[in-house]
């Protein structure tokens, strides 16, 4: 069972061989990772109070002590594993235990919490998916398929996927109705380089319109507005590709939203875009990974008919 003084054993027991088996990550490289949609499983390894005080947004809680029965809970041999504590000790220990059993590649966050420059969230869902820092995998597993140039993100969150659009090439606008949050995804993108034009609006109140074939992309998550259907296909242009992933019914079953308002009826949303060319399409439940719970969700890319 790892323990406090985990890496000083290892290196007593002179298998400093596994220490060489994960690495040391500065908190503002990590904080760069997971903004520009590099996968990486953040592992939390703190106690479940400290956790619910704050923690790095999207990070799993398995407390040290749960380590050695929830192991193999964690993804191996794809993804990073970043582990995170409150100042690199208990992280490294834990990571000196997961070398031991195979994992990698992992990453030790250097200093912990007490040396992250990034956000934190009090949420006390693992994973919570609208804080996140890392951009939905949905638009970074099918980023190819879309057309450069004028990118827009509706009720764009912490600004997220405007972010990692940035940073892949795309001038981009951004809108949302809670001034908080806009104002967060400024300093955000100032602090990792990726320009943003992130205004204040509301597309249910008519406060923010879409301009007619004004835009390339436009992605949408999380967000159900159903007149704001005709606005993006109105708002795109010809050949411009939609990507819209948001909760379905049967999400009620899991947690929020349970408001049949906001969530996608069987078919739906491919039905919106039945006379466009989609490019991929997905509904049904998606495991959660590690504690998290699981989520009702539906999926679109859809390209403008030329």
């Amino acid at each position: 069972m790892p323990s406090g003084n985990g890496v000083r054993e290892t290196r007593a027991g002179g298998a400093l061989g596994l220490e060489r088996r994960y690495q040391a990550i500065e908190g503002e490289e990590l904080y760069r990772k997971l903004a520009i949609g590099e996968p990486i499983f953040l592992l939390d390894v703190r106690t479940e109070t400290e956790f619910a005080s704050s923690h790095i947004p999207g990070s799993i809680l398995i407390p040290l002590h749960e380590i050695e029965a929830r192991w193999p809970e964690i993804p191996n041999g794809r993804t990073p594993v970043a582990v995170v504590c409150a100042h690199g000790i208990r992280s490294g220990s834990a990571c000196g235990f997961l070398a031991e059993h195979g994992i990698t590649p992992l990453y030790n966050l250097s200093g912990g919490l007490a040396a992250w420059p990034g956000p934190l969230s009090a949420s006390r869902e693992n994973g919570h998916a609208h804080d996140r820092i890392s951009p939905s995998r949905f638009l970074v597993e099918h980023f190819d398929l879309l057309p450069k140039g004028l990118a827009l993100d509706l009720a764009m969150g912490n600004g997220r996927n405007a972010i990692y659009l940035a940073a892949r090439g795309f001038d981009v606008d951004c809108v949302d109705v809670d001034p908080a949050v806009v104002a967060f995804a400024r300093c955000s993108a100032r602090k990792l380089g990726t320009p943003i034009r992130a205004v204040v609006g509301n597309v249910e109140d008519g406060t923010y319109i879409l301009p007619i074939e004004a835009y390339d992309v436009i992605v949408v998550f999380h967000y159900l507005h159903r007149p704001l259907f005709n606005d993006i296909r109105e708002g795109l242009k010809p050949g411009g590709v939609v990507v819209y992933e948001t909760f379905t019914t049967g999400q009620e079953r899991f947690g929020p939203p349970r408001n049949p308002a906001f969530l996608l009826r069987p078919g739906e949303l491919k039905q919106h875009f039945a006379d466009w060319e989609i490019l991929r399409y997905h509904e049904g439940d998606e495991p959660g990974i590690a504690g998290a719970s699981p989520r009702a969700l539906a999926g679109i890319i859809a390209r403008k008919p030329v």
